[in-house]
């Protein structure tokens, strides 16, 4: 009975020794603690914000086919392309994407919005408007604004293969900046590939005209007017569509407040380890080291 009255009686007083250890080091451990917090605040400080805009997406699927099985077999045997279509799938909004993040159409829109500068602003000099060194390349500009994009498609709709929206993200250090390239790269695009179509349209035609003297079979000539009523209509289509491809369901905003680096959140967590890893350092010191002495281990 009176051993184990001891050995109850033991644990306070070990438990005070604890707190007696951290009150003698208190001066250490809050020196500690406050540098590392003042250095993690400096730290942050220089990371650069980055401001994430966002837009919200979906196909517009307003070219099609007119799905005659013979004029589509025709136009295969011509190597006319019978329909361009952006059909109403997950697939096309695939597709789509990947003529947006690809690197004819970011260069060719670096190009048309004087992006460079905004890209390789440090390196740009706004008072004699001229860049420092040398002009940088537009290629590097194009991995730069490739990283800067980011697309998420509905996960429901995305597994089952139907019509879903997508998210559209731009970070950039500048919100302002953010915003006005997320909402011009699906403008851009949307003309970007009703121009295509109408290329690729104007030239169908073309050559089914010239396919239409060439032969006086009425049944050929009446698949080749109805190829031909087919890109007339596409042509009109992209002429007079302005959500040609993609279809904005929200607009991009310019972000109010930053997305990283959270700066007040990073200097919490850091104290906090900070005061923990002074903790942890004190009991070493009084209590690992001297056992490590005593074996003659090397420290």
């Amino acid at each position: 009975m009176s051993e184990f009255n001891t050995q109850t009686n033991e644990e306070p007083i070990e438990i005070l020794e604890l707190l007696q250890l951290l009150l003698d080091n208190a001066k250490f451990i809050v020196i500690a603690t406050i540098s590392i917090g003042i250095l993690s605040a400096l730290y942050i400080s220089s990371v650069e914000r980055t401001y994430i805009a966002t837009t919200l997406i979906k196909s517009s699927s307003k070219v099609g086919s007119t799905g005659d099985s013979a004029a589509s077999g025709l136009a295969g045997l011509l190597g006319v392309q019978a329909s361009t279509a952006i059909v109403s799938n997950q697939n096309d909004i695939d597709s789509t994407i990947a003529i947006m993040i690809s690197r004819e159409f970011l260069e060719k829109f670096i190009v048309d919005h004087d992006l460079l500068k905004e890209i390789f602003i440090d390196d740009w000099d706004r008072e004699n408007n001229t860049w420092k060194n040398e002009v940088p390349l537009i290629t590097d500009g194009y991995y730069l604004l490739r990283e800067a994009i980011k697309v998420t498609f509905d996960p429901i709709a995305f597994t089952r293969r139907q019509i879903g929206f997508a998210e559209l993200e731009v970070a950039w250090p500048n919100g302002k900046t953010a915003a006005y390239i997320a909402n011009n790269l699906v403008k851009d695009l949307n003309q970007f590939l009703a121009s295509q179509m109408i290329v690729e349209a104007e030239s169908s035609v073309e050559f089914i005209d010239q396919q239409f003297t060439k032969t006086n079979v009425l049944a050929v000539r009446e698949s080749l007017s109805k190829l031909k009523t087919e890109q007339i209509r596409n042509m009109m289509l992209a002429n007079s569509s302005k959500d040609f491809a993609l279809r904005v369901i929200d607009d991009a905003l310019i972000p109010e407040f930053p997305s990283t680096p959270k700066r007040m959140q990073f200097v919490l967590i850091a104290t906090a380890l900070g005061l923990i890893a002074s903790i942890v350092f004190v009991f070493l010191r009084m209590f690992i080291l001297p056992n490590l002495k005593k074996l003659k281990l090397p420290i």
